[in-house]
């Protein structure tokens, strides 16, 4: 009896845990244009039906992000998250340092102080990442990563945007190294709602992982990020994450980011 009363319970909390996301989903599709909000819902729709009966687990991922202009064409990127895992109740923890780099803007001048992400078509980042268990601090890192960003953006009617990236994780994980191969895709859209700039959106990354000669990996995401000053935004977001190679298949991420620009 007691364990009947477990899985009810257990039942009822994930099914509970669907409705919000769902309802947080549709509040976030409601605001982008009508074609990207049925790709939202249907995404959405998808992912949570696919999801097998085996073990999944929940995470909340807070960060914190500083971008500091050097120049026309270079800028610091810096950045810290925690992400805390709400099925084993265990935390782990990111800091890196970035730098990115584009073209200055040659026929579209009035973009040369505009922000990257969201107005130049091409731009570059190198880095380096630090990743580690704050719960386990004696044993150091888990893995130093080395990073290659190439993003690229493409106007689509509308005032849509298509944004793709390819990125290469160079990892050293326990002294073993490696490289994963990263390929995301997404579109969004700037909406100024009752004055205030917010910028929705949806997309898709797979990863290639050389440990495994294999596509292992796929995250998809949507989100929103709303511009509270000229310094400062706000991203929040939802995103499944499906895993070919772990334990755990399917994890499901809420995510919010505060970001600040100089």
């Amino acid at each position: 009896m007691i364990l009947n009363d477990r899985l009810v319970r257990s039942a009822g909390t994930h099914y509970t845990t669907r409705i919000v996301q769902y309802r947080v989903i549709e509040e976030i599709a409601m605001r982008l244009p009508k074609i990207l909000r049925y790709i939202a819902l249907a995404a959405f729709a998808a992912l949570t039906a696919s999801a097998r009966a085996e073990e999944h687990q929940n995470q909340f991922i807070p960060e914190i992000d500083a971008f500091i202009t050097l120049s026309e064409r270079t800028r610091l990127y810096l950045y810290g998250n925690l992400t805390e895992n709400l099925t084993t109740n265990s935390t782990d923890s990111e800091l890196g340092a970035n730098v990115d780099y584009t073209l200055v803007p040659i026929f579209r001048t009035e973009l040369r102080k505009a922000d990257w992400a969201r107005d130049r078509y091409l731009w570059t980042r190198v880095g380096y990442a630090n990743l580690s268990s704050p719960d386990n601090r004696g044993n150091g890192p888990t893995e130093r990563r080395g990073i290659l960003e190439l993003t690229g953006r493409i106007p689509l009617p509308n005032e849509v945007s298509l944004v793709s990236r390819g990125r290469v994780d160079l990892r050293d994980i326990g002294g073993e190294f490696s490289q994963r191969y990263r390929v995301r895709l997404g579109i969004e859209k700037e909406v100024i709602i009752g004055g205030v700039v917010t910028v929705p959106y949806i997309q898709a990354e797979d990863f290639y992982d050389t440990r495994y000669d294999a596509w292992i990996q796929q995250l998809y995401q949507t989100g929103i990020e709303i511009e509270l000053s000229k310094s400062w935004r706000v991203e929040a977001f939802l995103a499944r994450q499906n895993n070919q190679r772990s334990a755990s298949s399917n994890v499901d991420q809420l995510g919010l980011t505060l970001k600040y620009y100089h």
